[in-house]
């Protein structure tokens, strides 16, 4: 009785579980259907063609404007000023006075240097006489000869200390904002002021890293000022040091540009845009970029057996952008057919309608 029971429970629990199992298939089996009844998951994007094109290289550094003619007006000799000749920011002339100083002691000095001169000549000129009387040595002629020299010399410079003490412009141009009185006493060496030539033509100083583009004397580099109408200025280089600097490792350039209109000034940061060599590179448009953790991608679409676009992720190197267009250096090598706009959707294998940027018509999956 005992063996017929548990028969009995084990064709139960047999029956229960297999008709358990149906009930799952069936339902499993029905999702199934429902599933494939639904259309395979895609997505639409425009497309268009890599192309190769043209590309010449811009590299942008700082450079300083250099005025031609420029320096720092000083004076030589210590003293008071007697007379002040340009007032803050004139345009002067080459040659015109900028700052006397009093020279009343030298010219005094100068007096009585003259006044020795005169002597020692006299001297001179007497000892002679007695030389040709054999009343003098010509011992006595030399010293005197000497001391004729000495006397002369001790005139020219006097006589040079106060012509150095009346400052003048050695060219013409513009002065700084400095401000002197008459009066004042003024320190040897003191920088009075600073004195800028004005002409047609500006220089523009600039480096260039080593390991950079490297340009060569006669080629063109343009000039971006913010005071100068926001219009780009040629220059023309025209010299570069003959070494390499040793602690920045750049080398130096200088540049010869226009300044007619006198918007440039010496001093003025600029920025300098040096091209380099034109090369062939691969453009995409920027919308055909993606983005992940592990890089950059593209998507290339390529027709399955069904004829059907399918997305296939392809690893690229960037360089720089160019407005819309994206430099591709590496991955990419011109006349792939990739997706642009709406690229963000598409996964590896999805299926894709694709659309023509330069066309409104959009291409079902069979294209």
């Amino acid at each position: 009785m005992k063996i017929k029971a548990w028969i009995l429970s084990i064709g139960l629990v047999s029956s229960v579980i297999a008709g358990l199992g149906f009930v799952k298939y069936s339902q499993v089996m029905a999702a199934i259907a429902f599933g494939e009844s639904f259309p395979e998951p895609s997505a639409s994007v425009q497309s268009t063609i890599v192309q190769v094109s043209q590309y010449r290289p811009i590299s942008k550094v700082v450079g300083q404007l250099q005025s031609p003619k420029h320096l720092v007006v000083s004076n030589e000799y210590a003293g008071p000023i007697t007379y002040v000749g340009f007032a803050p920011g004139d345009y002067v002339q080459a040659g015109e006075v900028l700052i006397e100083q009093d020279v009343a002691l030298e010219k005094a000095e100068l007096s009585a240097a003259q006044s020795r001169l005169r002597l020692a000549q006299v001297t001179l000129s007497r000892r002679v006489s007695l030389l040709k009387q054999n009343r003098a040595s010509q011992g006595e002629v030399d010293e005197a000869e000497a001391n004729v020299a000495v006397a002369q010399a001790e005139v020219s410079r006097l006589a040079t200390i106060i012509s150095r003490k009346t400052i003048t412009a050695p060219f013409a141009g513009q002065v700084g904002l400095e401000q002197y009185q008459t009066g004042q006493l003024l320190a040897a060496n003191t920088s009075l002021t600073t004195l800028v030539g004005q002409g047609d033509k500006i220089w523009v100083d600039f480096s260039i890293p080593q390991t950079q583009i490297q340009i060569a004397t006669g080629d063109t580099v343009m000039i971006h000022s913010a005071v100068a109408n926001s219009q780009p200025i040629s220059a023309k280089v025209m010299a570069r040091e003959a070494s390499v600097n040793a602690n920045s490792r750049q080398l130096r350039y200088r540049a010869e540009l226009d300044n007619t209109s006198n918007t440039l000034s010496h001093n003025q940061m600029v920025t300098v845009h040096v091209p380099g060599p034109a090369k062939q590179v691969v453009l995409v448009p920027v919308s055909a970029i993606t983005r992940n953790h592990f890089g950059e991608f593209v998507y290339q679409l390529q027709k399955d057996a069904q004829q059907n676009w399918r997305a296939k992720p392809i690893k690229v190197e960037l360089g720089p952008r160019q407005g819309e267009q994206q430099i591709v250096l590496s991955g990419l090598t011109g006349g792939e057919f990739i997706a642009a706009q709406g690229a963000f959707k598409l996964s590896e294998g999805l299926l894709v309608y694709t659309e023509q940027a330069n066309s409104s018509t959009v291409t079902a999956g069979s294209l």
